[in-house]
């Protein structure tokens, strides 16, 4: 009975690689080498165990294969997480800065990042409110990317609408060697990265086992607007050591520097006339920016002992943070610390498999920041606030994970939050706050494998989100969001072709009620650049529901289809004003995709100077409102794109990737307006990325 549920969940690990969009078959993959506990790393999971762990989900869940995304540019979170079924993220200006959601999470936020739950090995890099500053990760580091959607993300401790995201660096045992990896392209678009890892042997039995990975990024570009030019350089790495077969420690750094100029919102107008130009605002004076500095230190211990296995980690997060905007020069010093200690208990319950798992989360955090309006010259000039915030969380969580047979795993979970965000503000007292939050968060689930090919899953949860620092600037939006969500889905494989081919398919239905969703709106004619002219609200009742669909199909071992499909229904609920209105924030449904001829697939193949080429594309057919009167709308849109690569030889690799080659004019996000239809829209869009290029070469050694 075990043997048959363990070989499922390891024979159903190609399912897990094919549908995060960036892995087809284990042929097709680079090879991977199974450790064991002596030989591998306890505190990093591979990525073989993190399938099986996604096959154990009862709800929407992927593994991006970071391998395989790299046969295109890896620049912005759009390259790594664009074709992962269910994540809305889309580029804002061609930098690495994203509009980044799940199942709606911060739907109305069109800047930086709040909703999910954001890690890099397991660890998180939110501030202590929530908060995330996209800059601070670097994908191309990661062996994998995790997401959980929605609830699915408890064993984080996280409880959000959106889930979480887990970039996990990879260990000197993954990939001993040597890296270095140059990408270039249009618009003076440049990437250098180089990557060292290994594993130093012990010279004498009972010798600790040390093992390294270091990655180092640089990367700079002119942008495809005007004012639109980044600049950064990034540090990842980690250090471990393995005392012996039951205890290991590492040790994880980061470093980074960015510095970003912002080219705001267009006008409609401008957008179809010449999308490269930069809103008024910031251009020519073309002081507005974002710069971020960045530095993380962390360490995670694993010890076992027979069943039991228990986990400490600890973090501190140092980031400042240069702002000049529109109304002012914003200045911000934050500090984060946190941690975790986890005990997961493996024995048996009456006679079955099962897991118990006890956690606490902690986190805490201060901001020193202040603004300064903005004087002649476009310098620095006198306070408008000065201000300090501290937020706390205390997340506690119990799990249990029962094998009711063979086929069927129950999941039950109860989480208990407690949270605190307090602000001091010098300058503007009225402005002062201190709010606590608690909420207990219960969840149950269920996945019931129909064959060795295929399973559904189902579950039932509550969600809670306190408020970030931004949204209770003027105290409108105090309460938490909180809510009840569904989901239930299927994922498997189906042979077609009279055995010539494969589909692998995930398919989930979610819905979720919402109270005191977040809603930050533009009031006056955008670009709502000036204070006072947005504002963030607690909607009372909201609901969320939609299907998240990824696909992919390998025919003959020679044409390769994948696509993601995510249709998403976002409406007020009975709202005194809006009635039953669609919610603005993203479309109703977007498709992405691509179509690529492989060549060498065949087991023990020789390289191929081209491996694989074929169009791609990315396809939104129905407008998205732009205002909660749903007045004004954005409109559809397609896209097309080539992309090529192969081996030179067993070191060295190359990749072409062209993108929108018809070079279509449209807006790839908008602003937010409570009601567009007396003023227009104004300068309320965001151009996509016209025709561009990028090619690229890595070798190992």
């Amino acid at each position: 009975m075990k043997t048959k549920y363990s070989f499922f969940r390891a024979a159903s690990l190609v399912t897990v690689g094919m549908l995060s969009g960036h892995a087809i078959s284990t042929e097709v993959l680079p090879s991977i080498t199974v450790v064991g506990a002596k030989e591998g790393s306890t505190t990093q999971k591979s990525i073989i165990d993190a399938g099986k762990e996604v096959r154990e989900t009862p709800g929407g869940a992927s593994i991006v294969d970071m391998q395989n995304v790299k046969q295109g540019r890896v620049s912005t979170w759009v390259d790594s997480l664009g074709l992962t079924p269910g994540v809305f993220v889309q580029e804002r200006f061609g930098a690495e800065e994203a509009r980044i959601s799940i199942r709606g999470s911060a739907l109305s936020r069109t800047y930086h990042g709040f909703g999910l739950r954001v890690m890099q090995d397991g660890i998180p890099i939110n501030y202590a409110d929530g908060f995330f500053d996209m800059q601070t990760v670097d994908p191309a580091a990661a062996r994998y990317v995790e997401v959980l959607r929605g609830a699915n993300a408890t064993p984080y401790g996280s409880g959000t609408l959106g889930g979480a995201i887990n970039f996990v660096s990879p260990t000197g045992y993954d990939s001993p060697g040597n890296i270095g990896r140059a990408e270039f392209g249009s618009f003076g678009y440049l990437r250098l990265q180089a990557i060292t890892s290994g594993v130093l042997k012990p010279t004498h039995e009972g010798q600790n086992i040390w093992d390294y990975n270091f990655s180092a990024n640089a990367t700079r570009q002119d942008g495809f607007r005007d004012h639109s030019a980044q600049d950064s350089q990034k540090l990842v790495g980690n250090l471990g050591v393995k005392i012996n077969a039951d205890l290991e420690s590492r040790f994880f750094i980061s470093a980074v520097r960015s510095r970003s100029q912002l080219p705001g919102y267009l006008t409609k107008a401008q957008l179809r006339s010449d999308p490269t130009l930069a809103n008024d605002a910031t251009w020519p004076a073309s002081f507005q920016r974002r710069d971020v500095d960045s530095q993380r230190i962390a360490n995670k211990t694993v010890y076992r002992y027979g069943d039991y296995q228990l986990e400490l980690a600890a973090y501190v997060l140092q980031h400042d943070l240069w702002h000049p905007i529109t109304f002012g020069f914003i200045e911000q010093d934050t500090n984060t610390y946190g941690g975790h200690i986890k005990l997961s208990d493996t024995s048996k319950l009456f006679g079955a498999n099962n897991v118990l798992s006890l956690a606490y989360l902690p986190d805490v955090g201060q901001t020193d920041g202040k603004t300064r309006r903005v004087a002649a010259g476009f310098v620095p000039g006198s306070v408008s606030t000065q201000y300090k915030q501290e937020a706390s969380n205390h997340r506690f969580l119990l799990e249990d994970r029962f094998s009711l047979s063979s086929d069927t795993l129950l999941i039950g979970s109860i989480q208990y939050h407690q949270s605190n965000r307090k602000k001091t503000d010098s300058v503007i007292p009225t402005a002062n706050y201190d709010i606590n939050y608690t909420q207990w968060i219960p969840r149950l689930g269920i996945v019931h494998n129909l064959s060795q090919a295929s399973q559904i899953f189902a579950n039932i949860s509550q969600n809670f989100e306190p408020p970030i620092f931004d949204v209770t600037s003027t105290m409108s939006a105090s309460k938490a969001q909180t809510g009840t969500s569904y989901e239930i889905g299927a994922r498997g494989r189906a042979e077609v072709l009279d055995g010539r081919g494969q589909i692998d398919y995930d398919v989930t239905l979610y819905r979720a009620n919402l109270r005191n969703e977040f809603q930050t709106v533009c009031n006056s004619t955008p670009p709502c650049a000036f204070f006072g002219q947005s504002s963030t609200v607690n909607v009372p009742k909201t609901v969320h529901q939609g299907i998240e669909m990824g696909v992919a199909a390998l025919l003959d071992r020679q044409w390769q289809a994948r696509g993601t499909l995510l249709y998403s229904d976002f409406r007020f609920d009975e709202n005194s004003l809006y009635g039953n209105n669609r919610m603005p924030g993203f479309p109703p449904l977007i498709m992405r995709g691509e179509l690529l001829y492989r060549v060498g697939l065949d087991s023990g193949a020789s390289p191929t100077l081209l491996s694989y080429s074929g169009p791609t594309f990315e396809w939104v057919p129905m407008s998205a409102p732009m205002d909660n009167t749903n007045s004004v709308s954005n409109d559809p849109y397609a896209i097309f794109g080539f992309k090529a690569g192969g081996q030179l030889d067993q070191k060295w690799s190359w990749f072409f990737d062209a993108r929108n080659i018809l070079d279509k004019k449209y807006a790839v996000t908008t602003n937010i307006g409570a009601g567009y239809a007396s003023s227009g829209p104004g300068a309320a869009y965001y151009p996509g990325v016209g025709r561009s290029a990028y090619v690229g070469l890595e070798g190992r050694w």
